[in-house]
């Protein structure tokens, strides 16, 4: 398709100017006179950039500039601004304008403008499609996968999801376990009730007791007001019992009991609850080896294992190392800039040959370690973590050393890469925590954060996007 622009600008002179200018590189240049007139033309054809002007009458550039982003109209924005504008300009690029131009503006520096932002749109444009791609091809429930195996899984939680059954998930930390859970819920369309989940292993007994039936007001010390547990709230719907192979045998009675009867009391309290919950429990143990050594009560373990569904590690379905790796790259992407947008062939080989003993949850932290350490639009082999793909030491060279600077500028500098690089990998690796950053690290949480500010690492980067549902399986 031909590149489309449409210049917005109240005064003829510039408005004929741009469409000039900006038509040297063959692109189809349409002028609009106000505002509204532009609104009309975006609505009824598409653009792929729009230059405007920030003061015109009746609608301003910042006005035309919110409505199309209201619209999620899905095109580059420039915005025109006059010397005193600067101010009014970084308001416009906040508002998610793509850049701005100073008039008088240089032709030149304005035609190498739109080249970029334009390639730029045409990338997340490709990666959308990208995404579009794989979301009607490889997903189920927010679950990314052309595995046999996975696909069984996902014929299994759909013949299985509406019924209600009890389900016990089995898999390595980090397949997906919860994600299994989701989607058998979502596929129960005879309950209304909400998810909840626990993770049973992170819990001291007692306070995996109140977290799972509730307490009574004065139960304990502490306890100044009744709170209901999770199967109370789950009532209606599902409760995802996670690592639930680490309970301790008193917990298990009681779980035996709720399983059996759909009762319980709070802790503290006599009045039996009744409720209606489904069970998903997951775990990454085998309950039938726990049950032989005595730790897990068969009882318990024949009422969980109704339905049972075993998840292969990642290393079992190599496949989807390259569709995984691509679908995280999708979904970082808008927070990368500029935007990281492949893979090259050595940093994918590297990929594959991994053993993943992470399985998805270590190959995501590795894209984003690699999208943070990237230089430029592809992730490299060399800006993957060291657990994926380890550096040879390079030998010792007085070569190395450069005897023209100064040696607290040589040491300086060894130290800033060092703690750049180290910093980067621990933000992928904790999701952009500074606590656990400074935990893990052995700093305070202010010497991080001086650090981070330093070396401008932004450690929101690192967090889950939000425009994207997690699709890994």
């Amino acid at each position: 398709m031909k590149r489309r622009i449409l210049v917005v600008d109240d005064t003829p002179l510039i408005r004929e100017h741009l469409r000039v200018v900006l038509g040297m590189d063959g692109d189809e240049v349409e002028t609009a006179t106000d505002g509204q007139s532009a609104l009309d033309a975006l609505r009824r054809r598409v653009f792929h950039l729009m230059v405007t002007d920030l003061r015109m009458p009746d609608m301003s550039g910042l006005d035309l500039l919110a409505t199309v982003r209201a619209e999620k109209m899905p095109l580059g924005v420039i915005v025109l601004t006059g010397h005193g504008d600067t101010q009014i300009a970084l308001h416009a690029m906040k508002a998610g304008a793509d850049d701005f131009v100073t008039k008088p503006y240089e032709p030149e520096h304005l035609r190498i403008l739109v080249q970029r932002i334009m390639d730029r749109r045409r990338l997340i444009d490709e990666l959308e499609q990208l995404r579009k791609q794989l979301r009607e091809s490889y997903s189920f429930q927010n679950m990314v996968s052309k595995s046999p195996k996975m696909r069984r899984i996902f014929d299994m939680i759909e013949q299985v999801g509406p019924l209600g059954s009890t389900v016990l998930i089995y898999g390595e930390t980090g397949t997906g376990k919860e994600l299994v859970a989701q989607a058998l819920h979502a596929a129960d369309n005879r309950r209304v009730g909400p998810l909840h989940a626990l993770n049973c292993a992170v819990l001291h007994e007692s306070l995996l007791e109140s977290e799972l039936f509730g307490h009574e007001r004065g139960a304990f010390t502490g306890a100044d007001k009744r709170k209901k547990g999770r199967f109370e709230l789950a009532d209606g719907g599902t409760l995802f019992l996670d690592e639930v192979g680490d309970v301790s045998p008193s917990m298990q009675a009681k779980l035996l009991r709720v399983l059996q009867t759909g009762t319980f009391e709070r802790i503290g309290g006599t009045e039996t609850v009744k409720v209606d919950v489904r069970i998903v429990a997951a775990t990454n143990k085998r309950l039938e080896d726990e049950v032989k050594a005595g730790r897990f009560r068969p009882d318990l373990f024949y009422r969980l294992n109704v339905v049972r569904i075993e998840l292969p590690p990642l290393r079992e379905r190599i496949e989807d190392i390259p569709l995984l790796a691509m679908h995280f790259l999708v979904k970082l992407t808008r927070m990368s800039t500029p935007p990281v947008t492949e893979i090259d062939t050595e940093a994918m080989q590297a990929l594959l040959a991994h053993s993943w003993p992470g399985n998805v949850r270590e190959l995501e932290n590795a894209i984003k370690a690699a999208v943070a350490m990237a230089d430029g639009a592809a992730v490299h082999r060399d800006a993957l973590p060291t657990t994926v793909f380890p550096r040879v030491p390079r030998p010792y060279s007085s070569s190395l050393i450069d005897i023209e600077r100064p040696l607290p500028d040589l040491t300086s500098d060894l130290v800033g890469r060092v703690e750049r690089d180290y910093l980067t990998r621990l933000l992928a690796k904790y999701k952009g925590n500074v606590a656990r950053c400074a935990k893990h690290s052995g700093l305070s949480r202010r010497s991080v954060t001086q650090k981070l500010q330093k070396y401008e690492l932004d450690r929101t980067r690192f967090k889950d996007p939000v425009e994207f549902e997690s699709a890994e399986a």
